[in-house]
């Protein structure tokens, strides 16, 4: 006799569950519709200002603070009449593999040796510079870089007995990338730096208006997470952004899943507590 089959209950969906209109705390989205924090945007208009300085600017921060995301503000406010941007969103650790990849990101011929890698690529960026935009190189993520290949762009910048930039460099990293920074065989690059900074986290002020931006581009009720709730994910997260999204993205889903409509502090707090990678409420 064949048993009668019982259809599994309705799943409850995430986006459904919230009345979302869309997924919060999306990657994808253009620059300028990105949240824009004080110091994200303190430091996006530090840089516009250093490219009329031109030379070396480093920016470090730790991982998640939203380096690449103000970068990418950055670029999108270049003006590409004056300047071309070079970027490396994976740098090659390596002095060949650098020089390989900035030939390749310049239209350049592949060569056998670092030394005809070199003497190419620095050609072209000083011919470049002279009859078109200046050209500027955007080092991200350059905590790996080892430091025989970070000094291969300070020698880039060596034409000519220092006498003109060029082209200009932005290099950003994690703390990492400044320990490496201060190895004493690279004194010479160190004092390159026209500018340098460290992006600080959010305050909470910064990430309460931020997880409410998101809810609202959402869709959402701003008020989707308490007060309680937000002071939870600040102190966890340390106001780190992509360490608010993945607390609240938890809370979000564990929340569709219990069926509650409203994260407010307890829930957040007992979230926090449970998951695997915040063992003591912090990350």
């Amino acid at each position: 006799m064949n048993t009668p089959t019982v259809p599994f209950p309705q799943k409850r969906r995430l986006q459904a569950h919230f009345g979302f209109t869309g997924m919060p705390f999306r990657k994808n989205v253009p620059a300028h519709k990105m949240f824009d924090s004080r110091a994200q945007r303190e430091l996006v208009h530090a840089l516009v200002l250093w490219l009329e300085v031109k030379g070396f600017a480093l920016v470090t921060g730790p991982t998640g603070v939203g380096k690449s995301i103000s970068l990418r503000r950055f670029s999108a406010q270049i003006d590409e009449q004056r300047f071309r941007v070079l970027r490396f969103d994976q740098v090659p650790s390596t002095p060949m593999g650098l020089l390989r990849s900035l030939c390749r990101l310049l239209g350049l011929p592949m060569r056998r040796h670092v030394a005809d890698l070199f003497d190419q690529a620095r050609d072209h960026l000083c011919a470049a510079s002279a009859n078109g935009p200046h050209p500027v190189i955007l080092l991200d993520n350059a905590e790996g870089m080892r430091p025989d290949a970070l000094d291969v762009i300070r020698r880039l910048t060596s034409a000519d007995l220092d006498a003109e930039e060029h082209f200009s460099v932005l290099v950003t990293g994690t703390d990492e990338l400044a320990h490496t920074l201060a190895l004493p065989e690279l004194a010479s690059l160190r004092s390159r730096f026209g500018y340098a900074v460290t992006l600080r986290p959010f305050s909470l002020e910064d990430t309460g208006n931020y997880v409410r931006f998101h809810l609202q581009e959402a869709g959402a009720a701003p008020t989707l997470l308490s007060e309680d709730a937000v002071r939870a994910v600040f102190h966890a997260s340390q106001g780190v952004p992509r360490q608010i999204n993945q607390l609240v993205l938890q809370a979000l889903i564990q929340a569709t899943v219990q069926g509650i409509d409203q994260v407010d502090g307890r829930f957040m707090t007992n979230q926090i507590a449970a998951h695997p990678l915040y063992p003591r409420g912090e990350p």
